[in-house]
């Protein structure tokens, strides 16, 4: 014969579970697991399986381990992520190993999958983006750390740039300030901008949309900042940076500076702010003598 159960007042924490329940007590107790709700029965599957989620006629809410994943989040200063259609990735796939295995694929665009009721402790993540025929996206998975716990968690896997096997191009977006400034209104003013791009390592040899190298062979007018911003179209995919050059009204380089970019996969990209310290800021050119104007 099985226990009695009494239920009490539930907890904030969740609804309890009373193990080994034949009944439920009272003048007309009801039977657990003749598959009839009575008070205070909170279910009855008319089961003994303490896997389900009617467990001794309680009704059990599993703790969740929700797994969520990001595209080249961060990865320059002032870049936000790549979403799902820039890197091609149409479903994602989630592999766990730990106290037990487990997998959950879902559509990219849902940007999560969840477990449910995984044995606590930690697991290795691996996150697999998949493209429309099923194939990887990396050279290998995102991996990370998370833990399984008795209540949810939530962890977020960033999938850097250096996996993805592309290849992939973007659009760089930038605006320029001087000290703080725009062109005219900087100390001293700037009449000229030289911009050179590096990604990867490798200085690129495309323009800007209005028309400016960005392999610092050439001095353009400057531009203020503004919407639009100063872009380039079609550049590499990847970690870079930005060296920033400029000349007042008599050709002498009055302000120099680099930034760290990151040119992410398609068209929308976020817009790097950066603002160029002068010579006398950054320190006194090379020689003590102001470099010449390409």
């Amino acid at each position: 014969m099985r226990a009695a159960v009494t239920i009490g007042m539930l907890g904030a924490a969740g609804l309890a579970v009373a193990a080994g329940a034949a009944s439920c007590g009272g003048d007309d107790p009801a039977v657990c697991g003749d598959g009839e709700v009575q008070e205070p029965e909170q279910c009855d599957d008319g089961n003994d399986d303490q896997t389900d989620f009617c467990r001794d006629c309680l009704v059990y809410l599993p703790p969740t381990t929700t797994v969520k994943w990001r595209f080249n989040g961060d990865a320059a200063p002032g870049f936000g992520e790549d979403g799902c259609v820039d890197v091609g990735a149409t479903r994602v796939r989630v592999d766990l190993t730990g106290p037990t295995t487990a997998t959950e694929e879902d559509v990219c665009s849902t940007f999560q999958v969840v477990f449910d009721d995984l044995p606590p402790g930690p697991y290795t993540a691996r996150v697999t983006p998949l493209n429309s025929a099923g194939a990887s996206l990396l050279t290998a998975p995102a991996e990370a750390q998370v833990t399984a716990e008795t209540s949810n968690t939530e962890h977020t896997i960033n999938v850097p740039p250096d996996l993805w096997i592309g290849p992939y191009t973007g659009t760089l977006f930038f605006n320029l300030r001087w000290g703080g400034q725009p062109c005219a209104t900087a100390s001293p003013p700037v009449a000229q901008q030289v911009l050179t791009v590096e990604i990867g390592g490798t200085v690129v040899t495309q323009e800007t949309s209005a028309g400016q190298r960005l392999d610092g062979t050439e001095a353009a007018p400057c531009v203020p900042p503004g919407v639009p911003a100063q872009s380039a179209v079609m550049l590499p995919f990847g970690l870079g940076t930005m060296t920033v050059v400029g000349h007042d009204s008599g050709g002498d380089e009055v302000f120099r500076g680099e930034a760290d970019i990151f040119v992410g996969a398609g068209q929308f990209n976020s817009t790097f702010e950066i603002d160029v310290p002068t010579v006398f800021d950054a320190g006194p050119p090379d020689a003590g003598v102001p470099d010449a104007m390409p």
